[in-house]
């Protein structure tokens, strides 16, 4: 399993450097909760917790998440994020 990865969560993002940060996410989450936890690797396939493809986000949806995580982090000067590739969200959460 190549990290990193961003785990999608309800309408959240976590970044996965490696399987501890994971494991630290999942604390407290149901089984049953997990099974709506996505995870988008840098290769820009979507996937369960189980390694089964599910579907992908949309282009809209990626830019709002990885907009939002950004804000959480301080940073400014986000409005201009509308659609982003999974790649543009990798390179702009500065993980690959």
């Amino acid at each position: 399993m190549s990290y990193p990865k961003i785990i999608i969560y309800n309408e959240e993002i976590e970044i996965a450097h490696q399987q501890s940060d994971v494991d630290y996410f999942l604390y407290g989450i149901s089984e049953h909760e997990q099974k709506n936890v996505r995870v988008l690797e840098e290769s820009g396939t979507y996937h369960t917790l189980l390694g089964k493809a599910c579907q992908p986000l949309s282009a809209d949806e990626l830019g709002v998440y990885v907009k939002h995580y950004l804000a959480n982090e301080g940073q400014c000067c986000l409005s201009k994020i509308q659609q982003l590739s999974p790649q543009q969200a990798f390179d702009l959460l500065a993980i690959n």
